[in-house]
């Protein structure tokens, strides 16, 4: 007995499914040969990709060689592909086709990296996407502000921020340590401006006796249920990531259809809190959050 699919028109199948996810289109070709030859084709995945792909291609430092759209797309969603001279980094979330970018350090202002060379350098990192880097070499307050124009996000989409980096020393007087590594983070869409705490070293995993546990937990919770100067202000611990560097969450933030202006990310030492480890800052990294 045929499918009641098999007699709609294919104009009508690539709309339906055009309204959907990638991933969910995906799926959709798994239960029915009539989806499979419509997810399969060109058409289907031009939808997917963002309407100003074109535009973006044109700014990659190494070109793109892809067979279809759909080649792209995965391309694109699997490995970011440099922008700008190599100043950013773009890619695709491949559940939803939202569009990701990371800001490289050369377009991030941060205090001290150009005037004073006793506390930041710019050096190379195996481990990169972006040519440089910067290495904070001396123990200073952080400042690490970035920028990004809202439309170049998709709209109606929820956006994470998150500070990629990695720490090079780490301190061993872990009372001294943690109450010392706080930072202050805000992003900021025109007027919304959202402020957490962030602790830069993901130390909950490093340190596991029943002692340092009970300690540590006594410690962060203290400091959890402390009242802010910020309505919305919430405690963030960095994560380790898949790829060797280490993130923070700086703050989420909602792009809609209308949305027009720039979005400012900016981290900041608190007011006597000094990190002691010495930090590798590889940019920002800007993603859809779920």
């Amino acid at each position: 007995m045929d499918s009641l699919i098999d007699y709609l028109p294919e104009d009508c199948l690539y709309h339906v499914l055009s309204l959907t996810f990638p991933r969910d289109a995906y799926n959709f070709s798994l239960t029915a040969t009539r989806f499979r030859s419509v997810v399969n084709s060109d058409v289907m995945w031009q939808a997917f990709l963002p309407s100003d792909f074109v535009s973006i291609l044109s700014r990659v430092v190494n070109p793109v060689m892809f067979t279809s759209k759909k080649d792209l797309f995965f391309k694109l969603s699997k490995n970011h592909v440099l922008i700008d001279r190599g100043t950013m980094s773009f890619g695709l979330e491949i559940s939803s086709g939202a569009k990701c970018y990371m800001i490289s350090t050369s377009l991030l202002k941060i205090a001290s990296t150009d005037t004073h060379y006793l506390y930041w350098r710019r050096i190379s990192h195996p481990d990169s996407r972006f040519a440089e880097v910067v290495e904070r070499i001396f123990p200073v307050r952080l400042n690490i502000v970035g920028k990004i124009d809202s439309k170049s996000l998709s709209s109606n989409t929820r956006y994470g921020a998150y500070l990629v980096y990695k720490l090079t020393k780490t301190c061993r007087d872990i009372s001294y340590s943690i109450g010392r590594m706080r930072q202050q983070t805000s992003v900021t869409v025109g007027r919304q401006i959202r402020k957490s705490t962030v602790y830069l070293e993901p130390f909950y995993v490093k340190y596991t006796s029943a002692k340092e546990q009970f300690d540590l937990n006594r410690f962060t919770f203290k400091g959890l249920f402390e009242k802010s100067e910020f309505d919305n202000n919430v405690e963030i611990t960095a994560k380790e990531r898949d790829d060797g560097w280490i993130e923070v969450e700086m703050g989420t933030f909602y792009v809609d259809k209308e949305e027009d202006g720039e979005v400012e990310m900016k981290l900041q030492s608190i007011e006597g809190s000094l990190l002691e480890n010495m930090i590798i800052v590889q940019g920002i990294e800007i993603r859809p959050k779920h």
